[in-house]
């Protein structure tokens, strides 16, 4: 569960430097959470490969949206690079909408996880 702090974490910080209108801010976390979240992707991608078949339907969904996850990343830095000096594109704020909200669905698939297990 740690392991998926890093990347949540750059990416809300992320949205609320968009908000707060410092798009320099939010590249250079985007730029710093690509690495990451392709990090957790592939460690997401593992646990899905390692369960024994058929796996749970909460370890494919969350290999899935890691990846959804790390696309919307990486085409928010992406778009943001070349505006950097000035206010980011429009789909430079959607994108990083919708990676916001893959990032709470990750959460609520997690925490239904946690709860299945007790």
């Amino acid at each position: 569960m740690s392991r998926h702090l890093w990347p949540v974490g750059l990416v809300v910080f992320a949205g609320l430097a968009d908000v707060a209108g410092r798009s320099d801010f939010a590249f250079y976390a985007l730029l710093a959470a690509v690495p990451v979240v392709a990090a957790a992707a592939l460690a997401a991608y593992g646990d899905f490969v390692a369960t024994e078949p058929p796996a749970p339907a909460t370890v494919s969904l969350q290999a899935l949206l890691w990846a959804i996850g790390l696309a919307l990343v990486t085409a928010s830095a992406a778009v943001r690079a070349p505006a950097l000096g000035s206010v980011a594109p429009a789909v430079g704020g959607a994108t990083l909408t919708a990676c916001l909200a893959i990032v709470g669905i990750q959460g609520a698939v997690a925490v239904a996880r946690e709860l299945g297990r007790k």
